[in-house]
């Protein structure tokens, strides 16, 4: 679990509402925050457990003798869950991108308790196959941040990340008190790259998950992203793949179109009706 020992160690989360419980995890340089939107929408008949992933929002940063992992970023959600959830209570789980690959995890080391899993192009990079360009491309993206951040340009590898997943010139777009609270988080963008390529469940691995599930995908997003998205609901047994007339980051930029799928599919679980393909 958690390792709560050290002075400093802290994990954010927000929990709102009554009912069956959904769990929200987000994106790489984000928080808790995004899902306030959803929240909103659900807060009347679910309770929102909305959790900061390490070194984000009011999670603090990762504190280990060695790299981390996506089953360091599993305990630490597990660990809020042990607390908010009674013995064997099943929930809904929802993540965004790097959260996408983290409930991807999640899932499998909880298999009895979770009732539904919805993903928004979960960052499942680790599933392109050797030499694919989709895959050169990203770890082309983590060298261009890796080596900003080593020549001491913070700004720089933060308009690297943001404009790869939002298109270019997106960071010059974003307001200057906005964009230097990205630079400080930008750090931890490098962590979750080395997480997700040091994953060892394969795609294989994923059938083993049966709870209903939703793939939701951006129809300009980068096509790593929309790859890696398609492996996971091709491997997962009772999936359905949606398409928003959006990018990668939707969930934050066009809730409208995102949270209403979100929200009929973890109804019709509810209902008893999932819908998958």
């Amino acid at each position: 679990m958690f390792d709560d020992r050290h002075p400093e160690a802290r994990i954010g989360a927000a929990i709102d509402g009554q009912g069956s419980a959904v769990v929200l995890l987000h994106s790489s340089m984000s928080s808790k925050a995004q899902w306030r939107p959803l929240t909103e929408r659900l807060r009347g008949s679910h309770r929102l457990i909305a959790v900061d992933l390490y070194g984000y929002g009011d999670t603090s940063w990762p504190r280990f003798d060695r790299p981390l992992t996506l089953a360091d970023e599993a305990l630490l959600v597990r660990t809020i869950l042990a607390r908010e959830l009674q013995a064997g209570e099943r929930f809904h789980l929802v993540g965004h991108s790097y959260g996408g690959v983290v409930a991807l995890h999640l899932a499998q080391t909880m298999p009895q308790q979770l009732h539904s899993l919805c993903l928004f192009e979960p960052g499942a990079f680790h599933l392109l196959s050797p030499g694919d360009p989709l895959g050169a491309e990203i770890n082309e993206v983590r060298d261009r941040v890796a080596g900003a951040l080593a020549r001491g340009s913070a700004a720089d590898a933060t308009r690297y990340f943001i404009d790869y997943w939002n298109g270019a010139g997106s960071f010059a777009r974003i307001p200057q008190a906005r964009q230097q609270a990205l630079a400080r988080l930008v750090p931890k963008s490098l962590l979750d790259f080395g997480a997700v390529a040091a994953e060892t469940q394969l795609a294989g691995d994923y059938r083993r998950i049966l709870a209903p599930a939703c793939v939701l995908l951006g129809s300009t997003s980068p096509q790593a992203a929309q790859r890696a998205s398609d492996i996971v609901v091709d491997r997962l047994p009772r999936a359905s793949r949606h398409r928003v007339a959006g990018g990668h980051m939707a969930p934050v930029t066009d809730p409208e179109l995102v949270n209403p799928i979100i929200e009929g599919f973890i109804r019709s679980v509810d209902e008893g009706e999932p819908r998958w393909a």
